[in-house]
């Protein structure tokens, strides 16, 4: 029973047993309950921390000291999630917790590439439907607040000529959006401002 699960951490922590079972987590409709079961004794009675206090302080030395690495395999990290994020464990415990909206993930994720903080967005960050949401987010930031324009009828003096579109793109480190979802950067701001899309805006120039 998930109940059990506890007493099994517990062994777990006092190192009388090394892991759990392999068959532990096999039931698919009690591994979520046991999972959570677990993280939530881990913050609540060995750290003593509230849920929000386990998302703000909760690093990679806990996880392997609580040894909850163990259980880690079986959450899958959102796309945004570094290769040393834990933070989506204490959300997986705690799934009331309120939680940052598309466009302030997205932003989030943005920044730190601008930064230099990742090396690059993550992998099929821009597919799917999610994923051209995503790209929007990251473009109109591009244009509103990192280079100021007012308007989006502004843009086609930017990206007429395409070679001076593409060098924008890369200096924002946003060209992997023509890369991967558009043609062209054309292309890519007629598709997102179909407004735009109209030859007198653009001088004939495609």
């Amino acid at each position: 029973m998930p109940s059990q699960i506890i007493e099994r951490y517990k062994r777990i922590l006092s190192g009388e047993q090394k892991r759990f079972s392999p068959y532990e987590f096999e039931e698919m409709l009690y591994r979520k309950q046991k999972v959570q079961l677990v993280l939530r004794y881990a913050i609540e009675q060995v750290k003593k921390w509230t849920p929000e206090e386990a998302r703000k302080n909760l690093c990679p030395k806990d996880v392997m000291d609580l040894k909850l690495h163990l259980v880690k395999e079986f959450i899958d990290p959102p796309i945004e999630a570094k290769a040393d994020d834990v933070y989506y464990l204490v959300e997986y415990a705690y799934p009331y917790l309120p939680r940052p909206g598309e466009k302030q993930k997205a932003l989030v994720v943005y920044m730190e590439v601008l930064a230099g903080k990742r090396r690059h967005f993550p992998l099929h960050y821009f597919q799917t439907l999610k994923g051209e949401e995503r790209a929007k987010i990251c473009f109109e930031y591009l244009w509103q607040e990192l280079l100021g324009i007012k308007s989006v009828y502004e843009l086609p003096s930017l990206f007429t000529r395409t070679e001076d579109a593409y060098q924008l793109l890369r200096k924002y480190k946003l060209k992997i959006l023509v890369d991967t979802l558009y043609f062209s950067p054309f292309d890519m701001v007629t598709e997102m401002y179909p407004e735009l899309n109209d030859p007198k805006l653009w001088n004939g120039n495609f």
